[in-house]
């Protein structure tokens, strides 16, 4: 239980650095709309919402 508490801490931290790190690519009006989407889902609580995590890679 511990190993995958830390796999799933891994992953969250990573997901959230690579969202942190596309809202600053945007400009300025986009990057507020963004944030305040974020804002609800966290607000709302996430297990309320499917995540739907795209890779760069897709295996399809």
């Amino acid at each position: 239980m511990q190993e995958n508490s830390k796999d799933y801490e891994f992953c969250i931290k990573s997901t959230l650095d690579n969202a942190r790190k596309r809202i600053n690519l945007l400009d300025s009006e986009d990057k507020k709309c963004v944030l305040e989407e974020y804002r609800e889902w966290i607000k709302d609580g996430l297990g309320n919402h499917t995540v739907l995590l795209l890779r760069e890679d897709p295996i399809i």
